[in-house]
């Protein structure tokens, strides 16, 4: 039997699955994936695969993965993913196969605890907040005895928690081998660990972090490796486009220079940092002022473009260059002055780049907060840098359940330049065309027009009043969503849940808990949340997700694309849009025995020439334009 067929055969009626895990189902696409990705790390090459929810794509490529002797990398689009893959779909694997793997969880560094910073901080509560005091004490009991030093084994404190900033390390204050406590160091002992591995399991984030070596505590983060297996593939071209691009901002600049103030105590140089470094924050506190007027928005470099700018700029590039060479001269003294010293090299560096243009493909952009500003450069495009990437190893896999529109993978392909891919689309096994109803209401406004709010707030009145509640109403804008939800909380009669008001995950426990909850969200409920059974039956979409037109990195892709006698509508914003609309749909049914409805209020999917691209999209629901409908699938025919 060649390594191909072991892979199918293992997840066949046959197989050890079959035989010894509880609830397991033998699908045909699964195997056929399986063979699949087995040969691809036999042979090399690169596979694209859809694979629909349900068909099993996390144990299809995992079963060749052990099987076989490549070192793998797995990248997961989420630390939640990364964290279910290690600890229960891994040892799985290697139980039914029978086969011992030596497998890796790798996070970012921000992810580990750091004991040297621990003790420094240790009873500071001027550092670190009264009332954050008690979290400290659990922090610590936790570091007595913790193996790993992964913060999220302390579920008592949330991963976002600012606490975490002061027991972590980055790569600007981290001492490398001169830390006093290095040997105790997690995140070398993970490093450590993962160049000895078989298989490594990581996110997007640090894997791009790794290529583009903008964390340089230790040189490269993850081992050489043979393949490369990326999950939740649909979120890759975003991810590369920030990490291979960069940005320059005033919060960096500013947190430079207190640092250097606080090297300078330690190293104690002698230098005059007080004639240089306040003129970089006067020129910072400049270019705030240049662009105060964009504050929470994200605008094109031509819109700030003017003298007043261009000024600060230059002030700014002056007031660093002499900070530079005070530095320069001081970093002698020490490590802590020779780190903030590189630090500001590689600033001066990145801002000579931007303010010059010279690289055509680079998206030049400004982000303006009420408090800092932040010169972003992105790459207009990806396709070269990745596939420069990809000779890193022979075999890669690309897959999610979100790839392709119909059966056409173009719009995913050409933007990582994977024209030389195989591609393979593998469906749902789930009955979609008798469980599934997809209900698109007669008679809406264009969203474009001011009644465009209410007939949505009509149809999710009508519709969860029909579903007894259970649903998900998803948004394009916070600023629908609240117009909505606050007409509904004068009529409704169900528990409404609003993003916003709680963490994301307390609102996901909530809805699960609370048998006919309604949850309104925006882009971050439209993927990565699994409900499976009855307290999630409707999934309600206000519009269309197209991205808006204003974002300074999509005019620019739009604009270049039109240059080149394309059509940047059909080619860029109509594949996002359903692509992200396939997303959303994805989270009504999450099992065999889901029956849920799904309803677009947006009219444009029927009316307009392109909407046949969003239904394809789409499983193979039925479809009805009828209220009535709805109410008989339901079971409450009025």
């Amino acid at each position: 039997m060649s390594y191909p067929e072991k892979a199918a055969f293992a997840l066949s009626a046959d197989g050890p699955f079959a035989d010894n895990l509880e609830g397991f189902t033998a699908r045909q696409a699964q195997q056929e994936m399986a063979s699949e990705v087995a040969h691809v790390l036999n042979d090399g090459g690169t596979l694209v695969a859809e694979s629909g929810t349900g068909t099993g794509k996390t144990f299809a490529y995992l079963v060749p993965i052990v099987q076989s002797k490549s070192r793998t990398i797995v990248s997961t689009g989420t630390k939640h993913l990364q964290d279910q893959i290690f600890h229960r779909d891994i040892p799985t694997v290697s139980h039914m196969l029978n086969k011992p793997v030596n497998a890796v969880m790798l996070k970012g560094r921000s992810n580990y605890l750091c004991p040297y910073r621990l003790k420094l901080n240790s009873g500071q509560s001027s550092i670190v907040g009264k009332k954050q005091n008690l979290s400290f004490s659990v922090i610590e009991r936790w570091a007595s005895k913790t193996e790993v030093g992964d913060i999220a084994e302390v579920s008592e404190i949330s991963d976002q928690a600012p606490i975490w900033r002061e027991v972590t390390s980055t790569a600007d204050n981290c001492l490398g081998g001169k830390c006093p406590d290095f040997k105790k160091c997690f995140v070398v002992k993970a490093r450590q660990k993962a160049m000895e591995a078989e298989v490594v399991v990581v996110n997007h984030h640090l894997f791009f972090s790794d290529l583009s070596l903008k964390d340089d505590g230790f040189g490269e983060l993850l081992p050489n490796y043979d393949a490369v297996i990326f999950d939740e593939a649909h979120a890759i071209s975003e991810i590369a486009s920030n990490f291979f691009g960069f940005y320059i901002s005033s919060f960096q600049l500013s947190e430079l220079c207190r640092d250097i103030v606080t090297a300078e105590s330690e190293d104690r140089s002698a230098s005059d940092f007080v004639s240089v470094i306040p003129p970089v924050e006067r020129a910072l506190d400049g270019l705030y002022q240049s662009v105060a007027s964009f504050a929470d928005q994200s605008v094109e470099l031509e819109q700030v473009q003017n003298a007043q700018f261009q000024r600060a700029l230059e002030t700014l590039q002056v007031a660093l260059d002499a900070l530079l060479e005070t530095l320069e001269s001081a970093a002698v003294a020490g490590e802590s002055l020779e780190r903030c010293f590189n630090r500001a090299l590689h600033i001066q560096s990145l801002l000579d780049q931007w303010i010059s243009g010279r690289d055509n493909n680079l998206i030049r952009w400004v982000n303006v907060s009420q408090r800092h500003v932040r010169l972003n450069g992105t790459p207009m495009e990806v396709s070269q840098r990745f596939n420069a990437v990809m000779g890193r190893a022979k075999s890669w896999v690309f897959t999610s359940a979100t790839l392709a529109i119909g059966n056409d993978f173009t719009a995913f392909s050409d933007r990582l330049g994977l024209s030389h891919a195989s591609f393979r689309n593998w469906v749902s096994p789930y009955d979609y065309p008798n469980n599934a109803l997809l209900f698109l209401p007669t008679d809406m406004p264009d969203p474009r027009e001011r009644e465009f709010a209410a007939s949505v707030f009509e149809i999710i009145y009508q519709v969860t009043e029909a579903s007894n509640g259970r649903a998900f109403c998803l948004f394009t804008s916070y600023s629908m969503m609240n117009a909505v939800y606050k007409k509904m909380k004068t009529k409704s009669r169900f528990p409404l849940l609003l993003q916003g008001e709680s963490p994301r995950s307390e609102l996901m426990d909530r809805f699960q808990r609370t048998s006919n909850a309604v949850l309104f969200g925006t882009s971050s409920f439209w993927e990565g949340v699994d409900i499976k059974g009855d307290a999630l039956s409707c999934v309600i979409i206000d519009k269309l997700p197209f991205a808006s037109p204003g974002d300074p990195v999509l005019k620019s892709r739009l604009q270049a694309c039109e240059e080149m006698g394309g059509n940047a509508f059909m080619e860029i914003q109509v594949p996002d849009a359903a692509i992200a609309l396939k997303q959303g749909a994805g989270r009504l049914i999450r099992s065999e025995t889901d029956r849920g409805v799904l309803v677009i209020c947006d009219p444009r999917v029927t009316t307009k020439r392109y909407g046949q691209k969003f239904l394809d999209s789409l499983p193979p629901m039925s479809i009805t334009k009828q209220m009535h409908h709805v109410e008989q699938f339901f079971g409450e025919v009025r």
